[in-house]
């Protein structure tokens, strides 16, 4: 199986071709801004490495959320963009699960996922030491991260984990990684099932922007 995988929704852009349990090209890019101009160009050259063309691909890999609004809508546009033009079926991945998932391998431990959420915030999501879900993805303060992950032994990754650690006891360790890996990612959709319905944003909270009442007058 050929993917084509890629992540907008934390402080990077990051691109994979994965085939059959192989990355076969790779991108990565740290960036807080431009990743709705960067992805196409860092896909196109991340392909040409891979020597791959679309016709060679059997799916496509995005993460969904949480994590920067305009990140996850630009991640999903693409993704949804290519598939109508190319027939081929997209599977969403929580951007949570991609990052419990490589830090329940690197620690053998439980794994708390702090998302920097902006606006003084994150977004918390628990996995057990196998990478299982235990909880949904909530959007709180750090203190209230912290209350919640406790006195456990846990890992705290992702790249709010900074704002969290300093509200912890000292049974919590902070982590890798910070961001998510496409490659990572590859690897959680080929092993997942087509799903019917093209895959929805997971927000969390609401976006900032909103459309306003009335279309933006005063009264209707």
């Amino acid at each position: 199986m050929r993917i084509l995988a890629f992540d907008t929704t934390t402080s990077a852009c990051s691109v994979a071709i994965w085939l059959d349990g192989k990355t076969i090209g790779s991108y990565h890019d740290a960036m807080v801004h431009g990743q709705a101009e960067a992805l196409i160009p860092a896909i196109e050259q991340t392909m040409t490495d891979a020597d791959t063309s679309y016709d060679d691909l059997d799916r496509i890999a995005v993460t969904i959320g949480p994590g920067s609004f305009t990140g996850v809508r630009v991640g999903l546009a693409t993704a949804r963009g290519i598939g109508v033009a190319t027939g081929l079926p997209i599977v969403g991945v929580l951007t949570t699960d991609v990052i419990a998932t490589e830090a329940a391998e690197i620690f053998k431990s439980s794994v708390a996922v702090a998302i920097d959420a902006r606006r003084a915030e994150v977004y918390l999501h628990c996995f057990d030491s196998q990478g299982s879900a235990q909880t949904k993805p909530v959007c709180l303060l750090p203190e209230a991260a912290a209350n919640i992950v406790g006195d456990g032994t846990w890992v705290l990754a992702g790249d709010g984990a900074e704002r969290v650690m300093p509200h912890c006891g000292p049974s919590v360790t902070q982590g890798t990684p910070s961001l998510a890996n496409a490659v990572v990612l590859a690897r959680i959709a080929a092993a997942r099932p087509i799903p019917d319905v093209p895959p929805s944003p997971a927000y969390v909270r609401p976006p900032d922007a909103i459309v306003p009442k009335h279309g933006g007058r005063l009264r209707p």
